[in-house]
């Protein structure tokens, strides 16, 4: 169990990440800031957001969203979300799981109902209001107004 104490924690946006038809931002967090060098390449983070995003977006899906690869102080863990309908967010977590020859996979944590933690709940309310001002506030998710939304960003300390 992590500790009853908040240490702030860095966060970095990356290049938007393309999976099945979506763009994602991406984000890479880090309980320890000594690591915030050890970026994840594109592709690790494509590979790892298509099992969860394995089919092309549905009715009500948008072509937008996005992941946070969190380097926590107890494991690792993938969080993948998706803009639906007008308003709404369809969102999973993943932990890291490595096999005896060091191969990583994200699978469904036994807490199956867990959405994220404080840390990472500091991106996600980042993302919905860059939602709310990129598109919602247009009315439109046309080419522009995802884009603008795509541009919009976060790095620092959260």
């Amino acid at each position: 169990m992590n500790p009853l104490t908040y240490t702030p924690r860095l966060v970095k946006a990356l290049p938007p990440v393309h999976v099945n038809g979506r763009a994602l931002k991406a984000y890479a967090m880090f309980a320890d800031p000594e690591r915030a060098d050890e970026l994840p390449k594109p592709e690790f983070l494509e590979r790892h957001a298509a099992t969860v995003l394995s089919r092309s977006p549905e009715t009500g899906d948008h072509t937008a969203g996005f992941l946070i690869l969190h380097r926590g102080a107890e494991g690792t863990y993938l969080l993948v979300s998706q803009w639906y309908d007008a308003d709404m967010l369809k969102h999973w977590v993943r932990g890291a799981v490595v096999d005896a020859e060091g191969n990583t996979a994200f699978e469904p944590l036994p807490q199956r109902d867990l959405i994220a933690c404080v840390w990472e709940l500091e991106v996600v309310r980042f993302e919905r209001d860059a939602w709310v001002n990129t598109v919602l506030a247009r009315g439109s998710d046309d080419r522009a107004a995802i884009d603008a939304y795509l541009e919009t960003t976060f790095s620092g300390w959260v």
